[in-house]
């Protein structure tokens, strides 16, 4: 994850976002009031969707039972 100020966002937003999308780089932008990070919007929903599913109920648990299914 790239780290830059809040003023080089500003500056440069439009090639960041770019950078952000084509090189699936991560940003972590600071500045005196706090941090945001900034990456490409199919990594969020990635993101999301592992936390939905993480978040299931008992999927955890079928996923041990198939493990023990199909030793190696």
């Amino acid at each position: 994850m790239k780290i830059i100020t809040a003023e080089e966002a500003e500056t440069d937003l439009r090639l960041l976002i770019a950078s952000a999308n084509q090189e699936k780089q991560h940003y972590k932008i600071t500045s005196d009031v706090g941090s945001i990070v900034l990456l490409p919007e199919e990594t969020y929903h990635h993101l999301i969707v592992t936390l939905e599913l993480l978040a299931t109920p008992g999927l955890m648990k079928g996923i041990s039972i198939l493990e023990e299914s199909y030793p190696e």
